[in-house]
């Protein structure tokens, strides 16, 4: 009787270990990073972003030129996370989702980078200039 135990608990560690290992995968446990940076001149004017979830406001603020803000988050268990941003630079403006649970499934960082000619992207999280590349994301 005690064998038969041992084998039932062992049965559920092990498919325990999988269901967490499956989730893992999915990245439903996984911490997410978000980096905005602004390359924008130097002698010109702010950059504003607004950014927020369904549920949080992330960014509200003013960064000037060289500085970057920075958040963390884990995707919710239905795997509908999203988040998006507003920036505005003088009179240009552009909006866009900078992270949704369906797209980035193997990506834990998002680096997204404000230039005069719109804006960048990478996934590398040490140096987010590592395989840089144009956004389809345009000022309008």
């Amino acid at each position: 009787m005690a064998s038969t135990n041992m084998n039932v608990f062992f049965s559920y560690v092990v498919l325990f270990l999988y269901l967490v290992h499956m989730i893992e995968a999915t990245s439903l446990l996984q911490k997410h990073h978000i980096h905005v940076y602004n390359e924008l001149p130097t002698n010109s004017a702010s950059l504003f972003v607004y950014c927020a979830s369904k549920d949080d406001v992330v960014a509200n603020q003013t960064l000037n030129s060289g500085d970057q803000l920075s958040w963390s988050f884990r995707s919710n268990w239905l795997g509908t996370t999203l988040y998006y941003c507003q920036f505005w630079w003088g009179s240009k403006q552009s909006s866009f989702d900078v992270f949704d649970a369906h797209w980035y499934a193997t990506y834990n960082t998002l680096n997204y980078v404000a230039r005069e000619d719109g804006f960048y992207r990478s996934h590398d999280q040490d140096n987010y200039l590592t395989d840089l590349k144009k956004s389809r994301h345009d000022w309008s």
